[in-house]
C-alpha cells in the first residue's frame, strides 16, 4: 500500500514537473530580459545586447517543449507573452534609448518609448488574432523577437567592427533603425514563422548546408551571425511582398 502511494506521489511530482518545464523556459527568457535591463542601467550595452540574443533560445523552445510534453496551457501562453514583452519589448527599448540618449537625451527616451509602444501593440494584436482562431503560419507585422533581436544584433555587430558600443555608423543610425523596426512591428506585412520554416526545411540539403555554415561562422566570429540571421529574416518579409505582386501581375 505504501509502495503504491509512493508511486502515485512520484507520478504526481513528475506530472507537475512536466507541466512546469515550458514555464521554466519562459522564466529563463524573462531572466535574460531583466539582466539586459540591468546591464543597460550599468552602461554595459554590449552585455545587454547579448542577453537579448540568448533569450531567443529560451523563447524558441518554450512553446515547442509545451507541445512535445503535452503541457500547453492558457497560463503558459500568457506567461510567454508577458516575458516576451519584457525581453523583446522593454529591454531593447531601454538599449536603444540608452545608446541614443548619449548624444540626444530627449530623443533617446522618446524613441525608446516608441519602440516599446509598438511592441505592446504588436503582442496585443497577435494575442487577439490567436484568440479569434487565426490559422496563418506566418506573422502580421515583424515579431517582437525579430525587432528586438535585430536591434541587439546590430549593437553587437557595431561593437565588433569598431571595438566599442558608443561610436560607429550603426550607433549614428540607431534613431532611424529604431523607428523603422517600430513601424515594421505595427505594419501589416506578413513575415514567416521562423520555427515553422525551420521544421519544414530541416531535412533539406540546402538548408542543412546553410545551417552548418552559420554554425561554423558563429564559432569563428559570433558577433556577425545574429545580424546576418535577422537581416535575412526581415528581408524575407519584403521578398514575400515582391513574390505576391509578381503572382498577381501574372494572373
Amino acid at each position: 500500500m505504501r509502495k503504491l502511494q509512493l508511486f502515485d506521489n512520484m507520478r504526481n511530482v513528475l506530472s507537475k514537473l512536466k507541466m512546469a518545464t515550458p514555464n521554466m523556459c519562459s522564466f529563463a527568457n524573462l531572466g535574460c530580459g531583466f539582466g539586459s535591463a540591468i546591464a543597460v542601467v550599468n552602461g554595459r550595452f554590449d552585455i545587454a545586447a547579448w542577453f537579448i540574443i540568448i533569450a531567443m533560445v529560451f523563447d524558441a523552445y518554450d512553446g515547442k517543449l509545451a507541445r512535445y510534453l503535452n503541457a500547453t496551457s492558457r497560463l503558459g501562453s500568457e506567461l510567454d507573452s508577458f516575458c516576451d514583452m519584457t525581453t523583446f519589448g522593454m529591454a531593447p527599448a531601454l538599449l536603444a534609448g540608452g545608446i541614443i540618449s548619449n548624444n540626444y537625451p530627449i530623443l533617446g527616451w522618446v524613441l525608446g518609448f516608441l519602440f516599446v509602444s509598438a511592441a505592446v501593440y504588436r503582442l496585443a494584436r497577435f494575442n487577439v488574432m490567436q484568440a479569434e482562431g487565426d490559422q496563418h503560419h506566418d506573422y502580421t507585422g515583424l515579431a517582437t523577437t525579430g525587432a528586438g533581436g535585430m536591434l541587439a544584433a546590430l549593437v553587437i555587430l557595431n561593437g565588433y567592427l569598431t571595438g566599442g558600443v558608443d561610436v560607429g555608423k550603426v550607433i549614428e543610425l540607431m534613431p532611424v533603425i529604431t523607428v523603422i523596426l517600430s513601424l515594421l512591428m505595427v505594419s501589416r506585412i506578413r513575415f514567416p514563422n521562423s520555427m515553422d520554416f525551420a521544421d519544414k526545411q530541416f531535412r533539406s540539403p540546402l538548408y542543412a548546408s546553410i545551417l552548418s555554415g552559420l554554425v561554423v561562422l558563429f564559432a569563428w566570429i559570433p558577433q556577425v551571425v545574429p545580424s546576418v540571421l535577422f537581416s535575412g529574416y526581415i528581408a524575407a518579409g519584403f521578398l514575400g511582398i515582391i513574390k505576391e505582386k509578381i503572382l498577381h501581375s501574372s494572373t
